[in-house]
Parts: structure tokens; sequence; C-alpha cells
């Protein structure tokens, strides 16, 4: 079976969403880690979760996913306190939006350093990037946006087809 590393309380993951967003790939990786949460608690029980997930946006409230789908943010950004354990960036159609508004994007660049573990989805990489976190690192998006990603990003080293 497996074991969480020690640590006190439950491990906080954070998504950073926005307008546009593929809610997929918002849905997808929070589901893994309350669903984690979730079999932890019946296979060995404890008295809190192992895992917290939060949708935050640049404001608290409703916004729309690229498919139409309501999706509501437990908090704006900027009342985002405290470490994170894992901070996550999705991606979707509305990538470019949100890099050119800033905000999200200087958010994470503000954010990254109190969190163990970065990461992104899809062409939520184009986020990280723009935060400047990505420089000289081995990264990948959607195969579709391979080539954008390592035209706008010269210092990447884009993977096109990797195998995960």
């Amino acid at each position: 079976m497996p074991r969480l590393p020690s640590h006190s309380g439950p491990r906080r993951i954070v998504m950073a969403a926005f307008p546009d967003v593929q809610i997929l790939d918002v849905t997808g990786p929070l589901e893994v880690f309350s669903g984690c949460s979730r079999w932890l608690q019946r296979e060995r029980p404890r008295t809190e979760p192992a895992y917290t997930v939060e949708l935050v946006a640049e404001r608290s409230g409703p916004f729309k996913a690229s498919s139409g789908i309501g999706l509501v943010a437990d908090r704006a950004l900027q009342r985002v306190r405290g470490p994170i354990d894992t901070l996550i960036v999705p991606g979707g159609i509305g990538v470019e939006r949100a890099a050119d508004k800033g905000k999200l994007v200087s958010w994470i660049a503000r954010t990254a350093p109190r969190a163990r573990r970065v990461a992104s989805v899809c062409t939520g990489t184009f986020l990280l990037a723009e935060a400047g976190l990505l420089e000289g690192r081995r990264v990948t998006t959607h195969w579709a946006s391979c080539d954008a990603l390592a035209a706008r990003y010269p210092g990447l080293r884009v993977d096109p087809d990797p195998i995960y």
C-alpha cells in the first residue's frame, strides 16, 4: 500500500483557474487528489483528509469553462494565504487571455516559491513559462501547441512526444 510522507495536516492542493479553462484540466486532477484522500480515509481511518482541494481564480465565485459549464472559485487569488503543497495550473482556450491580463501570471510567479511542487496541465505550461518558472527546463504541452510554445519561449526544451 502507498505511504504518504509524514507531515502535519492535509496536503493543500490549489488549482488556479480562469475563464474559458478546459474543464477536464481542472476536474481531472482535483478528482484524483480527492479520490485518493477518500480511499486513504476508508483504508486507513484518519481524522482528517490526506488532501484538501481548492479552486482559485482572479475573483471568487462563478466563471465559465470553455464548455460553457460553470465553475465556482473558492477564493480570489489575492486571498490565498499560507503554504501550498501542490499548485496546479490548467490549460484551455482562455490561456492566452489569462496570460495577457497578467494578474494570474504575476500571482503564479509570487506564489510558486511557497508551493512544494508546481505543475501544469496541457497548455497551462504557457502560464508557467510566462511566469518565468520553466526557463532551461524540459517541458511539454498539448501536441498541437508544442511548436507555438517553443517559438514563444525559446529558452525551454519542448518535448513534443513524451510518454506520460
